[in-house]
């Protein structure tokens, strides 16, 4: 059922598992995505019992033959979804440490080598007897990118021994930190000299723009590098890294109660989309649990669309749950009732 929110945006939530999505979209003419998330079973060989507040008991599995057939299962999947980015996108696994890095092993070559990154997301209030062994409290988001994708850089809040240690130089306009005004590798149209010098890698900015900041003093010319001037007065802190502490994990006590036994926050969610998807673009979850991913792109607004889909119906009857009471809380929603969900 297609859900239309505001701006043209819209999400689409069914009841398929991820090896119909794409077998369905696979050949020419299917859909393509700006960013598929996946939260897949961790292949923990358990059955998860809940009971709701309304004392409603529900059930989830993720239980496998063993564990390399999961991994197996895993790196299938990854393989299929990687096919169905756009020629320009990214795909976030979530998973643990074992788990992501067996898979990243097993998946195509060329899936292998857009390995970008793993971000560590350190869980809050983890419940590991550290008796036993150092405590496991971070799971691993593998990240992979094909082609130049739309990234968003975020930051995080300024704070003084961040600006005391970075913004360490002074002039008559402010204190101000160095960047380094070199490309990371070599681009088309980057390659210059400019004032004498002509970097390996080139600039990191056209010629023009490179004048433009010189003109606007905003160029360090080291004794062999050229650095970008960033005061303290415009700077928006510093930008988030791959690893992640300052997300929180949900309790059954927060309001936001917990609906799923894997259910993610919604700020994590928010991040990944705000700074992985442009506002125009595409999100996929073929593992969608309780809405969560459809949610966060309905409040990182835009004309973002998002297809949410799960093989179990109890998580597409949460996620429609949690959509409804998104409604109730937001009044730009258009419709926020479900009718029925594709077979």
């Amino acid at each position: 059922m297609v859900v239309v929110v505001k701006d043209k945006a819209t999400f689409n939530l069914s009841l398929q598992s991820a090896e119909e999505i794409i077998e369905k979209n696979s050949g020419d003419g299917g859909l393509r995505y700006d960013l598929i998330y996946i939260d897949p079973p961790f292949g923990l060989q358990r059955e998860f019992h809940m009971t709701e507040a309304d004392g409603t008991k529900k059930s989830f599995q993720d239980s496998w033959a063993s564990y390399d057939d999961y991994i197996d299962w895993l790196a299938r999947i990854i393989d299929g979804l990687y096919g169905l980015l756009k020629k320009d996108g990214w795909l976030y696994s979530h998973n643990n440490f074992e788990g992501n890095a067996l898979v990243l092993g097993k998946v195509e070559p060329r899936v292998r080598k857009s390995f970008y990154t793993n971000i560590s997301w350190v869980r809050s209030h983890p419940k590991n007897n550290i008796k036993l062994g150092w405590g496991n409290i971070v799971d691993s988001i593998m990240v992979l990118r094909k082609g130049e994708p739309f990234f968003d850089v975020e930051y995080s809040p300024l704070d003084e021994k961040y600006a005391a240690n970075s913004f360490r130089n002074e002039d008559e306009r402010g204190r101000y930190a160095l960047a380094p005004a070199t490309g990371e590798k070599s681009r088309p149209g980057h390659q210059y000299e400019y004032k004498g010098m002509n970097p390996t890698f080139g600039w990191r900015y056209t010629e023009e723009k490179t004048k433009e900041l010189d003109e606007q003093g905003l160029i360090h010319f080291g004794k062999n590098k050229p650095y970008k001037k960033i005061y303290l007065e415009d700077s928006k802190g510093p930008p988030v890294q791959n690893i992640w502490s300052d997300i929180y994990n949900l309790t059954r006590t927060e309001k936001n109660k917990r609906s799923y036994p894997t259910q993610k926050p919604l700020k994590m969610m928010e991040r990944i989309i705000r700074t992985s998807c442009p506002p125009d673009g595409r999100v996929l979850d073929p593992f969608c649990g309780s809405g969560t991913t459809a949610i966060a792109t309905i409040r990182v607004g835009g004309n973002r669309s998002c297809d949410t889909h799960d093989v179990s119906e109890e998580a597409i009857l949460l996620a429609q749950e949690a959509i409804d009471e998104e409604k109730s809380q937001n009044s730009e929603l258009t419709q926020s009732k479900l009718d029925d969900y594709t077979h």
